[in-house]
Protein backbone atom coordinates (compact mmCIF):
# COMPACT_ATOMS: atom_id res chain seq x y z
CA UNK A 1 0.00 0.00 0.00
CA UNK A 2 1.32 3.37 -1.21
CA UNK A 3 1.23 6.45 1.31
CA UNK A 4 -0.84 8.07 -1.47
CA UNK A 5 -3.67 5.57 -1.55
CA UNK A 6 -3.86 5.99 3.01
CA UNK A 7 -3.89 9.59 2.31
CA UNK A 8 -6.95 9.02 -0.04
CA UNK A 9 -8.85 6.56 1.94
CA UNK A 10 -8.08 8.96 5.25
CA UNK A 11 -9.87 11.56 3.64
CA UNK A 12 -12.59 9.24 3.08
CA UNK A 13 -12.94 8.42 6.87
CA UNK A 14 -13.05 11.97 7.65
CA UNK A 15 -16.18 12.85 5.39
CA UNK A 16 -13.80 15.20 3.64
CA UNK A 17 -12.65 13.20 -0.19
CA UNK A 18 -11.94 16.42 -1.86
CA UNK A 19 -9.30 17.83 0.63
CA UNK A 20 -11.62 20.88 1.23
CA UNK A 21 -10.29 21.00 5.44
CA UNK A 22 -7.32 18.85 5.10
CA UNK A 23 -5.41 18.03 2.41
CA UNK A 24 -2.50 15.66 1.15
CA UNK A 25 0.15 17.10 3.09
CA UNK A 26 -1.76 17.22 6.47
CA UNK A 27 -2.59 13.89 6.06
CA UNK A 28 0.85 12.81 5.65
CA UNK A 29 1.78 14.60 8.81
CA UNK A 30 -0.68 12.02 10.71
CA UNK A 31 0.96 9.38 8.95
CA UNK A 32 4.59 10.79 10.05
CA UNK A 33 3.32 11.38 13.58
CA UNK A 34 1.52 7.47 13.84
CA UNK A 35 4.59 5.79 12.40
CA UNK A 36 6.55 7.88 15.25
CA UNK A 37 4.12 6.42 17.89
CA UNK A 38 4.43 3.30 16.82
CA UNK A 39 8.76 3.58 17.10
CA UNK A 40 8.31 4.86 20.27
CA UNK A 41 5.81 2.44 21.29
CA UNK A 42 8.78 -0.26 20.13
CA UNK A 43 7.56 -1.69 17.24
CA UNK A 44 10.22 -3.12 14.68
CA UNK A 45 9.86 -4.74 10.89
CA UNK A 46 11.76 -7.02 9.46
CA UNK A 47 14.89 -6.24 7.33
CA UNK A 48 17.71 -7.59 5.14
CA UNK A 49 20.03 -5.39 3.41
CA UNK A 50 21.18 -6.18 -0.03
CA UNK A 51 24.65 -7.91 0.59
CA UNK A 52 26.62 -4.60 0.38
CA UNK A 53 29.51 -5.62 2.82
CA UNK A 54 31.98 -7.55 1.16
CA UNK A 55 34.97 -9.70 3.14
CA UNK A 56 38.94 -7.92 2.61
CA UNK A 57 42.04 -9.32 3.54
CA UNK A 58 42.89 -8.91 7.68
CA UNK A 59 39.52 -6.93 7.85
CA UNK A 60 37.74 -7.78 11.23
CA UNK A 61 35.38 -4.76 11.45
CA UNK A 62 32.35 -3.78 8.92
CA UNK A 63 29.85 -1.03 9.59
CA UNK A 64 26.50 -2.46 10.33
CA UNK A 65 24.52 -1.08 6.89
CA UNK A 66 22.27 1.60 7.89
CA UNK A 67 18.43 1.11 9.42
CA UNK A 68 18.95 -1.61 11.05
CA UNK A 69 17.78 -1.49 14.90
CA UNK A 70 18.38 -5.16 15.63
CA UNK A 71 20.52 -7.76 14.13
CA UNK A 72 19.29 -11.44 14.24
CA UNK A 73 21.57 -13.23 11.48
CA UNK A 74 24.53 -13.18 9.13
CA UNK A 75 25.13 -15.05 6.12
CA UNK A 76 28.02 -15.41 4.15
CA UNK A 77 27.68 -16.31 0.45
CA UNK A 78 28.76 -19.32 -1.75
CA UNK A 79 29.26 -19.39 -5.23
CA UNK A 80 27.05 -22.01 -6.82
CA UNK A 81 26.40 -22.20 -10.63
CA UNK A 82 28.01 -18.96 -10.70
CA UNK A 83 25.36 -17.17 -8.57
CA UNK A 84 26.05 -16.25 -5.05
CA UNK A 85 23.64 -17.84 -2.56
CA UNK A 86 23.24 -17.07 1.26
CA UNK A 87 22.67 -20.50 3.03
CA UNK A 88 25.79 -20.31 5.68
CA UNK A 89 24.97 -18.47 8.60
CA UNK A 90 28.30 -17.31 10.63
CA UNK A 91 28.20 -18.76 14.03
CA UNK A 92 26.77 -16.18 16.50
CA UNK A 93 30.06 -16.59 18.74
CA UNK A 94 31.73 -15.96 15.73
CA UNK A 95 31.14 -11.82 16.16
CA UNK A 96 29.50 -8.99 17.73
CA UNK A 97 28.01 -5.93 17.66
CA UNK A 98 29.43 -3.05 19.26
CA UNK A 99 29.76 0.92 18.67
CA UNK A 100 33.10 2.46 18.00
CA UNK A 101 34.23 5.52 18.75
CA UNK A 102 38.03 5.32 17.74
CA UNK A 103 38.80 2.49 15.12
CA UNK A 104 39.08 2.42 11.22
CA UNK A 105 35.13 1.91 11.16
CA UNK A 106 33.19 4.46 13.75
CA UNK A 107 29.76 3.92 15.10
CA UNK A 108 27.76 0.54 15.13
CA UNK A 109 30.00 -1.98 13.61
CA UNK A 110 30.14 -5.70 13.50
CA UNK A 111 33.51 -7.38 14.96
CA UNK A 112 34.66 -10.52 14.25
CA UNK A 113 36.25 -12.48 16.89
CA UNK A 114 37.26 -15.14 14.09
CA UNK A 115 37.07 -15.13 10.55
CA UNK A 116 38.50 -18.48 9.84
CA UNK A 117 35.19 -19.48 7.85
CA UNK A 118 35.02 -15.89 5.65
CA UNK A 119 37.24 -15.49 2.65
CA UNK A 120 38.24 -11.94 1.13
CA UNK A 121 35.78 -11.43 -1.88
CA UNK A 122 33.17 -13.41 0.06
CA UNK A 123 29.58 -10.92 0.42
CA UNK A 124 27.65 -10.64 4.16
CA UNK A 125 23.70 -10.70 4.12
CA UNK A 126 22.86 -9.02 7.38
CA UNK A 127 19.20 -9.88 8.69
CA UNK A 128 17.64 -8.35 11.29
CA UNK A 129 15.09 -5.73 12.44
CA UNK A 130 14.62 -1.73 11.53
CA UNK A 131 12.55 0.79 13.50
CA UNK A 132 8.78 1.41 11.39
CA UNK A 133 9.65 3.97 8.32
CA UNK A 134 8.88 7.39 8.67
CA UNK A 135 7.21 8.63 5.24
CA UNK A 136 8.05 11.57 3.70
CA UNK A 137 5.96 11.33 0.08
CA UNK A 138 3.32 9.90 -1.55
CA UNK A 139 5.12 7.41 -3.33
CA UNK A 140 6.27 5.76 -0.31
CA UNK A 141 5.43 2.03 0.74
CA UNK A 142 3.68 1.31 4.12
CA UNK A 143 5.65 -1.07 5.86
CA UNK A 144 3.51 -4.25 5.54
CA UNK A 145 1.32 -5.46 8.37
CA UNK A 146 1.20 -1.84 9.96
CA UNK A 147 -1.55 -0.08 7.76
CA UNK A 148 -4.25 -0.87 9.98
CA UNK A 149 -2.36 1.02 13.45
CA UNK A 150 -1.13 3.68 11.15
CA UNK A 151 -4.88 4.46 9.67
CA UNK A 152 -6.26 4.43 13.09
CA UNK A 153 -3.66 6.33 14.35
CA UNK A 154 -3.66 9.14 11.78
CA UNK A 155 -7.55 9.06 11.96
CA UNK A 156 -7.05 9.89 15.74
CA UNK A 157 -5.14 13.42 15.07
CA UNK A 158 -6.93 14.15 11.92
CA UNK A 159 -10.45 13.79 13.81
CA UNK A 160 -8.49 16.22 16.75
CA UNK A 161 -7.42 18.22 13.94
CA UNK A 162 -11.11 18.57 12.43
CA UNK A 163 -13.22 18.21 15.71
CA UNK A 164 -11.76 21.83 17.08
CA UNK A 165 -13.62 23.76 14.12
CA UNK A 166 -17.40 25.06 13.73
CA UNK A 167 -18.09 22.34 10.99
CA UNK A 168 -21.79 20.60 11.76
CA UNK A 169 -18.96 17.30 12.00
CA UNK A 170 -17.22 18.60 14.67
CA UNK A 171 -18.96 16.85 17.78
CA UNK A 172 -18.93 13.35 15.14
CA UNK A 173 -15.25 13.74 14.86
CA UNK A 174 -14.36 14.72 18.60
CA UNK A 175 -16.29 11.13 19.13
CA UNK A 176 -14.46 9.75 16.25
CA UNK A 177 -10.97 11.25 17.96
CA UNK A 178 -11.55 9.69 20.83
CA UNK A 179 -12.35 6.27 19.25
CA UNK A 180 -9.65 6.07 17.01
CA UNK A 181 -7.29 6.65 19.78
CA UNK A 182 -8.77 3.58 21.94
CA UNK A 183 -8.37 0.92 18.69
CA UNK A 184 -4.89 2.48 17.63
CA UNK A 185 -3.98 1.78 21.40
CA UNK A 186 -5.73 -1.59 21.75
CA UNK A 187 -3.56 -2.29 18.33
CA UNK A 188 0.03 -1.20 20.53
CA UNK A 189 -0.97 -3.33 22.77
CA UNK A 190 -1.81 -6.40 20.87
CA UNK A 191 0.93 -5.87 17.94
CA UNK A 192 1.88 -9.19 16.27
CA UNK A 193 4.89 -11.12 17.02
CA UNK A 194 6.64 -10.15 14.25
CA UNK A 195 6.76 -6.64 14.99
CA UNK A 196 8.50 -7.49 18.48
CA UNK A 197 12.15 -7.67 19.04
CA UNK A 198 13.42 -11.19 17.65
CA UNK A 199 14.67 -13.53 21.23
CA UNK A 200 18.00 -13.76 19.58
CA UNK A 201 18.70 -10.46 18.33
CA UNK A 202 21.23 -8.03 18.84
CA UNK A 203 21.13 -4.45 19.57
CA UNK A 204 22.89 -1.84 17.27
CA UNK A 205 23.93 0.64 19.58
CA UNK A 206 22.39 4.26 18.51
CA UNK A 207 20.22 2.83 16.41
CA UNK A 208 17.17 3.74 18.85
Amino acid sequence: MLVSEMQTELALHAHDPLGGELNAANWLSFIQSAARDARSSGWLVYNEDNESITIASNTYEYAVPSGFAYVTRILVSETISGTAVYVREVPRSHYEIRYNTIAAVAGPAITFTTITELTPNQTLKVVGQARPTIYTAAGNTIDPGMEGFLRERALYYGFRFLGAGLSELARWRQQMSIQCWQTSEAMLRRHPQEFRMHPSAMEVPSRG
